[in-house]
């Protein structure tokens, strides 16, 4: 990727980060490369959690597939195309995060930066996002520009810009996106299956009857085992338990110490935006 003279970037961060990088030194960092603002993606997760809470309660007549994971939604194109109708049609984080910076943030070249390589097939089905960056990308960048791992100039916001949620950064965590949506006045627990791993979810769709998979209601999955944080563009310095647990650690921080200072996202800044998504077969 190279910063254009004349151009204005934004960089939109998966939560996922903080399994490899340390907060908030990676804010400093990223806008030390030239983003002149960097947000993180968790209030678009808001908005899928809350697009999908219309869905489940209004629609009961198929088991319903979460569709954040660009895998398993081009493995369901690809192999699967009578399972299409069962993906929730509403946008990843990424995507509805997309849609929200084009309103607050306009002018500016959007960039994800997160841990899943598939999300550049994502990128080019939505249109939304101008740039897709893997975490390994990101590294090759700090070489090139020689950013150093811990910057202290106070020059740099530390930082995210608005708008973010601090309940959804559990969000790359196996079980994450049920575990947020808040879903007791329209679902039992058992009706949602939570599971990860390819050889699982394969398994899943090829038992699959008539719209449904046996009597549950909700699929909450992920390709990735133990979710986006063992991503295939994520550094394993960290073992795979040690990283879930400095995202449950940032979420615990976050909500308890970081002060909000207007920075948090509230459903009136979504308003008027469509998070609808369409899957059309490959």
């Amino acid at each position: 990727m190279e910063f254009l003279k004349g151009e204005k970037y934004l960089c939109m961060l998966a939560p996922s980060f903080v399994s490899m990088y340390d907060y908030p030194s990676i804010v400093y960092r990223i806008r030390a490369l030239g983003f002149q603002k960097v947000l993180e993606i968790t209030f678009g997760a808001k908005m899928t959690n809350i697009n999908y809470y219309a869905i489940l309660k209004e629609k009961k007549d198929r088991t319903w597939i979460a569709s954040p994971c660009p895998t398993v939604v081009n493995i369901i194109k690809g192999k699967y195309p009578h399972l299409i109708p069962n993906l929730v049609p509403i946008h990843s984080p990424m995507g509805c995060m997309g849609l929200i910076v084009k309103k607050h943030y306009p002018g500016y070249k959007t960039v994800f930066i997160g841990p899943c390589i598939t999300k550049k097939m994502e990128r080019d089905d939505i249109g939304i996002v101008d740039e897709v960056l893997t975490f390994k990308e990101l590294n090759d960048l700090f070489l090139k520009h020689k950013i150093p791992e811990e910057i202290e100039d106070s020059k740099y916001q530390k930082t995210f810009d608005k708008l973010y949620n601090d309940y959804t950064k559990i969000y790359p965590l196996s079980g994450g996106l049920s575990s947020t949506l808040q879903y007791k006045k329209i679902l039992n627990k058992r009706d949602i299956l939570v599971t990860d791993g390819m050889e699982n979810i394969i398994n899943i769709f090829d038992n699959f009857k008539d719209g449904y998979y046996k009597k549950y209601r909700f699929l909450d999955m992920l390709s990735c085992k133990g979710g986006c944080v063992n991503g295939p563009c994520i550094d394993y310095s960290y073992p795979l338990k040690e990283r879930i647990k400095r995202v449950e650690k940032y979420r615990t921080y976050a909500s308890r110490y970081e002060k909000d200072l207007g920075r948090a996202g509230k459903k009136v800044h979504a308003d008027g935006i469509d998070f609808s998504r369409e899957f059309k077969k490959r």
